[in-house]
Order: C-alpha cells, then structure tokens, then sequence
C-alpha cells in the first residue's frame, strides 16, 4: 500500500488485488435467494473498487443427483466426469446472470478460452474444465495463469480440520498448514466423479508449483471474503512454501 498527498490530507491507495474463488456447488443446489444476493453483492462490490475477479463453482447435489443412479447403471468413470462438468457449468451460468454486465455472459470450457474472456476486464465465471479434474484444480490453474494474490476456498466447514469435523467432533481447526503438511493429511484419499472434497492430488500440485496462496473459508457468508481481505484472523491459511 501507499499513501496520497491532497493538501495536508493522506489519502491511503489500496492496490487492486487478482483474487481467485472457488466456491462449492453447495451453495447453488438448492438456490437460496437470500444466499445469492449476499453473494452476487459482496462480488460486485470487489470488482466495483478495482479487483480482477474469478470464480469456479462446483457441481454440487445437482450433479450427485444425476451421478450416483448414472454409476448404479454401470456408467464409467470419465463420462460421469462429464455429467459433473455440466452440472457445474449450469451453476456458473446461474451465478452470471446475477452478476449482471460485470460478468462475462459465457462459461468458459477450458482455459484458453477463460484467458480470452478474462482479457475483457469482466468477471469470468467458470466450472469444470476436463474429466478427472476436479473444479478445486481448475480453480488452482487459473490462479495459477493469472498470477492470483489469493485463491479463497470457500466450503461448508470454516477451514481445513484434523479430520473432517462433520464426522468427527474431536476434530480439531488448523489455522494455518503448509502444503506438504496438507497432502500428508489428504493422503490415501480417493477422488470419483461427484465427491472431490476441499483439495485433491492435481490442485495441491499445482498450487505447491506455483506457490498459491490459498485461504479456506466457510462459503454460508460471502462476506468472509472481505473480513479475511482486511486483515481478520478467520479460516485456513494454506502456505505454499518456497521452493
């Protein structure tokens, strides 16, 4: 940050930050109005003052409901990758449209044309990219590609656990993990269409190469987004470490 002079006033200059945001399908699937609202309006007011935003959205229940009897009936792995992908760029477009003129009005499908759109200025909502890549590692390579500040996770937990606190109460809230450390407590963890959860193998890798600063939030209030931007002590930080 900086400081301007007008007559004996300073005026504090905040830099315009590239933020990432992957936001679980959770959060679509139902659709809750209010939800929404809040969400659209903590975005529009990021992109208003400056920042260069994009967003992934996940799957969510949408594409669970259409995998599980889909995997019941025999098919394989990488088409119901594909059902996934759809489910999720049906949630980008909803969050598009709610975003107005500040969005890109398309979904991009893979990461050339994120880039393209990306150029406009806009808001650029995504969801899946290719089978077996998991919306989280879509949301790493573009952090990755736009050289992110801070790429925000936001799930339905309020950071990363000992375990998963859902099942667990013993579980214990990390506040801050380096990414070895984070692969070592994902490890043995297997990801099939439709139930990728917080990180898997390929995002980690991405963001351990890159050294993305990764932030995991609880995504049920969008305005954890602008508490961790000025400075509150909330979530998981995920540090990447130097090489």
């Amino acid at each position: 940050m900086g400081e301007v002079h007008k007559g004996n006033k300073p005026r504090r200059v905040i830099k315009a930050m590239r933020l990432v945001i992957k936001i679980s399908g959770k959060y679509f699937t139902p659709i809750e109005t209010g939800y929404a609202d809040r969400l659209a309006s903590v975005l529009r007011s990021l992109h208003d003052k400056g920042d260069r935003i994009a967003i992934v959205v996940g799957g969510g229940k949408t594409a669970r409901d259409y995998i599980k009897p889909l995997r019941e009936l025999g098919v394989n792995e990488g088409y119901l990758d594909l059902v996934g992908i759809r489910a999720s760029r049906l949630n980008a477009y909803t969050l598009a449209l709610l975003l107005g003129d500040r969005a890109y009005p398309e979904i991009p499908s893979s990461i050339e044309e994120f880039l393209e759109f990306w150029a406009t200025g806009r808001i650029v909502v995504a969801g899946g990219f290719q089978p077996g890549q998991s919306t989280n590692a879509v949301s790493a390579l573009i952090a990755e590609a736009v050289k992110a500040d801070v790429l925000y996770n936001l799930t339905n937990v309020d950071g990363v656990y000992t375990d998963d606190p859902r099942k667990n109460p013993s579980a214990r809230k990390i506040d801050e993990i380096t990414i070895k450390e984070l692969k070592e407590l994902l490890s043995g963890k297997t990801s099939y269409a439709g139930t990728y959860e917080l990180f898997d193998r390929l995002s980690l890798d991405i963001i351990e190469r890159s050294r993305i600063k990764v932030v995991v939030l609880d995504g049920s209030d969008p305005y954890n987004i602008i508490r961790h931007l000025k400075g509150e002590k909330i979530g998981t930080l995920v540090n990447p470490g130097s090489h």
